[in-house]
């Protein structure tokens, strides 16, 4: 019993705070400077960890604050009762994000101003825009997973130095992309309930559970045929193809077994576990 009350413990500390999400950000681009076969730039890899927590961090701040005791999930209000100590973090944080950009080369810098204005832009259309314009055209889950597939997936893309005879790059950022796109709708199709109850705006509010599940297997197929032409092609190992198959399947399994999954949010453990895998294998890589 103690045991599994340790284990869900350290589900929910994971999941509040974001621990996956900033490992797996450093995960993916060590995994994506290896398949392009350049050198990894440990600082950038810091820096995209450290900034995609922020990210991620703010935003359950912001909605803590905005749904106070409403709020319906244990990260929301983790981070509103504890706001004051989280705030301090980021500021924190921020502070060695900023030390960090002094060492950083001008290639990187168009780009890392490009992720900021995409994700200002993101804040913005998700917490200032009303909800029925937003309802007009709603990509909200794909508009993420797009801005963390160029974090992952093209930030390393940057150390090649002879792009021209690289090859093409779009394979690579498509099967990230369908993998962050099914993952996103698979979160907002368990938080279906909770969004609902807080007014939050998600791709669940508009389709069915069934009619989601289907455009989740979509997403995993379409990541799975980039991933297959890459393979094909020799531009993926035996043992990267394996990786992203293995993501693949972890989040399909996800999708089908839902009770298990939905308790004590084992979903948003396991789904952003995912990008965390690589580093099993980095040493065989």
């Amino acid at each position: 019993m103690q045991r599994t009350v340790s284990y869900a413990n350290f589900i929910q500390f994971v999941n509040t705070y974001s621990i996956w999400v900033a490992i797996g950000s450093f995960s993916s681009y060590l995994f994506f400077s290896k398949l392009y076969d350049v050198q990894p730039n440990y600082l950038i890899a810091i820096g995209l960890s450290l900034g995609v927590w922020v990210i991620y961090t703010l935003d359950h701040l912001f909605d803590g604050i905005k749904l106070k005791d409403n709020a319906s999930t244990i990260r929301h209000k983790e981070h509103f009762h504890k706001q004051r100590k989280i705030k301090w973090l980021l500021i924190l944080v921020t502070v060695v994000l900023g030390i960090l950009a002094l060492f950083v080369t001008p290639p990187y810098f168009t780009f890392i101003g490009t992720l900021l204005m995409l994700t200002c832009a993101h804040f913005i259309v998700n917490y200032l825009v009303p909800s029925k314009v937003k309802e007009l055209l709603f990509l909200k889950e794909a508009f993420i997973a797009f801005i963390v597939t160029l974090g992952f997936a093209y930030t390393p893309f940057l150390e090649v130095h002879d792009t021209d005879s690289f090859g093409d790059i779009i394979p690579y950022l498509c099967f990230l992309f369908f993998i962050n796109f099914a993952n996103l709708i698979l979160f907002s199709l368990f938080d279906k309930d909770a969004d609902r109850e807080t007014n939050t705006l998600s791709i669940a509010e508009f389709y069915s559970d069934s009619t989601l599940k289907i455009f989740i297997s979509v997403n995993l197929m379409l990541s799975l045929y980039f991933a297959w032409v890459l393979f094909t092609h020799l531009s993926l190992s035996a043992i990267e193809f394996s990786v992203v198959l293995l993501m693949l399947l972890t989040l399909f399994i996800i999708s089908q077994f839902s009770n298990y999954f939905s308790q004590n949010d084992r979903y948003r453990f396991y789904g952003d576990l995912i990008y965390v895998y690589p580093l099993a294998v980095m040493p065989f890589l």
